[in-house]
């Protein structure tokens, strides 16, 4: 299984190209890398990857505000999907939720993904709203969604 390692401002130059060419790769329209480096400078944002033999296979952008995350971004390798990379992220990040005394997490999908809304039902996620015309370069609506996460263990 590829290591998890976190992204910060430190390491961002040696994955920064990595992580855009999935990006590239996985979205209509993609973020920069400046956007990326961004998140990487956040206190409050986490940019997570998994990395085999020096190649990013995977990532996970996510912001914990207050008692909640939000999935901002979240990509496998084309060449590496359907191998439980991006379910093995998104359990990541929901048991650091359930560590850190988070009460939620939320975000925003395509209603055409249905492999990722598919995944994210799998994990528990239940369809919460409609964000009407959310993808600007589509007008494509965007399906909100939110998992309740347990409280936690003492």
């Amino acid at each position: 299984m590829p290591e998890l390692i976190e992204i910060g401002p430190e390491n961002f130059p040696v994955y920064a190209s990595q992580i855009h060419e999935i990006e590239m790769a996985s979205f209509i329209s993609p973020w920069s890398i400046s956007a990326f480096q961004a998140e990487a400078e956040k206190s409050i944002s986490h940019l997570w990857a998994l990395i085999s033999d020096k190649d990013v296979e995977s990532y996970i952008c996510f912001l914990t505000v207050g008692d909640e995350i939000q999935l901002l971004n979240f990509a496998v390798h084309p060449e590496k999907r359907r191998h439980g990379l991006g379910e093995c992220l998104l359990n990541r990040m929901i048991k650091k939720g359930i560590a850190e005394g988070i009460r939620s997490i939320w975000l925003e999908v395509r209603p055409s993904n249905m492999s990722a809304r598919n995944l994210y039902k799998k994990l528990g996620f239940q369809e919460a709203g409609i964000r009407p015309n959310y993808y600007p370069e589509t007008k494509e609506d965007a399906i909100l969604m939110s998992l309740t996460l347990p409280d936690k263990k003492l």
